[in-house]
């Protein structure tokens, strides 16, 4: 636990998050029924079978928490990012983290909170087997603690992702929280004070924004992700590279560059340029190790070039890692890169070579991997 009364147990490939802290003191509450798809349902059963299997009480819904996942996931897509903490929103001010968007949203106890976030799955059982291979979020979905779960999911078509899942976790049974199949408690009048008797909302409190639903036939515009496609587990997945699952690829002559057999090759044609890639969360204390073997014609004056980057959701620049050459001609090398200055940012980890028309270079790649201190 950390000074100040803060205290963050972050469990991650670098996309859970826990916190037990002092409540906030400002937000507001939510506490009218949600409606919730048959997705998001699914889900809850999912998690809570899973969660009984081993030896773990259910969760039940709360609203407050949906309402803070929603608009977590609504911002994501509205603002084309992908991270726990806010860049920009809507309902709260940027570098917001989960539990922060939690207590303005009145979910402000002093209790374990933390947040799941997957993107490009369009089912319950996609996001729930997607958490449950990763051990980071798999430790979130069994963690003892919890007793309510807000569920997001949200689909934008022509959106960065496609899809957006969010899941809010908390530790305390909030006035909002029901079972599936019930509404929320009203609460407990006070003894001197007679049951009110219903009247008409105030118009001047709003109501919580209504939740998007999805038709449960699938639209032709929203087509199911790709096995390929990029998966909210925050750390480097298929670092072996034993196919072509989760990676970004790209090269001037059409070809695979994941070879069989677990190896990148970039390169080794006139005039090339081919680019490997995958989103990764980075956490505190993250660095990228790699293996990298470069063979080359071009020992002296190397024009063929591998940059290793880090570029955001548009594919700019974010800072040069490191470039190999020619001259790094020396077998396999183990390479370690700190990463640790984009802490809590959602980046992608970009391999890229360009080679010129005359003397050939390969760049082989393999066994890459984001880890922490």
């Amino acid at each position: 636990m950390g000074a100040m009364g803060f205290g963050y147990r972050w469990t991650l490939l670098a996309v859970v998050a826990f916190m037990v802290a002092g409540a906030l003191l400002y937000g507001r509450s939510s506490e009218a029924a949600t409606a919730y798809d048959s997705e998001e349902l699914q889900f809850l059963q999912l998690i809570n079978e899973y969660r009984q299997n081993n030896g773990l009480q259910p969760m039940i819904l709360s609203d407050t928490l949906t309402l803070t996942s929603d608009r977590h996931s609504e911002d994501m897509a509205k603002y084309d990012f992908f991270a726990h903490d806010t860049v920009r929103s809507s309902y709260y001010p940027a570098g917001s983290r989960p539990w922060d968007r939690m207590a303005v949203d009145g979910y402000d106890y002093n209790t374990y909170r933390g947040e799941n976030l997957a993107v490009g799955y369009e089912t319950a059982e996609e996001a729930f087997e997607a958490w449950r291979n990763s051990p980071s979020h798999n430790a979130a979905m069994l963690d003892g603690n919890y007793k309510v779960v807000g569920i997001s999911r949200l689909i934008v078509p022509g959106s960065g992702w496609g899809s957006y899942w969010t899941t809010d976790f908390g530790g305390v049974v909030d006035p909002s929280s029901h079972r599936a199949n019930e509404a929320p408690k009203p609460k407990e009048p006070k003894a001197e004070v007679p049951a009110p008797q219903p009247i008409e909302p105030k118009p001047a409190v709003p109501a919580p924004k209504p939740k998007v639903t999805v038709p449960e036939a699938p639209e032709p515009a929203v087509a199911k992700p790709k096995p390929t496609k990029p998966q909210d587990l925050g750390g480097i997945e298929n670092g072996a590279l034993e196919d072509a699952t989760i990676w970004r690829q790209s090269a001037k002559d059409g070809a695979d560059l994941i070879l069989p057999g677990g190896v990148a090759r970039l390169g080794d044609y006139a005039d090339g340029r081919d680019e490997l890639s995958q989103v990764l969360q980075v956490n505190r204390g993250a660095k990228i190790t790699y293996k990298v073997k470069v063979i080359s014609e071009e020992r002296e004056n190397p024009a063929d070039r591998l940059r290793v980057r880090l570029t955001d959701g548009k594919g700019e620049t974010l800072t040069l890692l490191k470039v190999h050459d020619g001259a790094d001609v020396e077998g396999w090398q183990r390479v370690t890169l700190d990463v640790s200055r984009y802490s809590g940012s959602a980046v992608r980890l970009n391999f890229s070579a360009v080679m010129d028309d005359e003397r050939l270079t390969t760049f082989l790649i393999d066994d890459v991997a984001l880890r922490t201190q």
